[in-house]
């Protein structure tokens, strides 16, 4: 049996960032959740099976987008490498007034983005990387972190949920237009609360 290697972890410099498009963003998606309306008596959501697929969302979340898109200089990047293979990482975002998602609160941060290569998932690596988001979104003096989630990625919705992420808002037409339509969950993580 092939010894697993020791997973390091660091926050890394702009300077390096491109490094993190090496690290590959692909979900397997088995289920959703259909979020079902009912004009005001209430929303619910119905988790259903779907034909398996592979959702691939490095094309649209990479940092030589971001790069080119956003000023990233309150941008924080946070690496998992096994040796010198990058095979996670996740990004803070905050006090940046062109991201509409914070909605001009100086106290609220955004993971902007976490991801795992598929060979180490379930074996910590997002884990250890949320907790260094929490960490130095607590540092930085934040209250909440803001968490962006399609409904198409339950995996993603369990966990946050698991780390005390609430449910603050659903958009059923963020992605409108869009092959897929997913839906957009906005969730809410207090800081304190998470014992961070």
């Amino acid at each position: 049996m092939e010894r697993d290697h020791e997973i390091r972890y660091a926050e890394i410099e702009k300077t390096d960032a491109y490094i993190y498009d090496k690290v590959e963003m692909k979900v397997r998606v088995e289920e959703i959740y259909e979020v079902v309306i009912k004009d005001l008596d209430g929303i619910s959501f119905i988790k259903r099976a779907v034909a398996p697929y592979i959702k691939d969302f490095s094309g649209h979340a990479n940092y030589k987008r971001w790069n080119q898109q956003f000023d990233l200089s309150n941008w924080h990047f946070f690496m998992a490498f096994d040796g010198e293979k990058p095979v996670g990482g996740a990004v803070l975002c905050c006090n940046s007034a062109e991201l509409h998602m914070l909605e001009g609160r100086e106290d609220l941060g955004i993971l902007w983005d976490i991801r795992v290569d598929s060979a180490y998932k379930r074996r910590g690596v997002g884990g250890k990387l949320f907790d260094m988001v929490m960490t130095k979104a607590k540092g930085m003096g934040l209250c909440q972190l803001k968490i962006e989630c399609q409904n198409n990625n339950v995996p993603a919705a369990a966990f946050y949920f698991k780390q005390g992420a609430h449910l603050g808002a659903v958009n059923r037409y963020a992605y409108y237009g869009d092959a897929d339509e997913e839906v957009q969950f906005l969730l809410y993580l207090d800081i304190e609360a998470a014992g961070v």
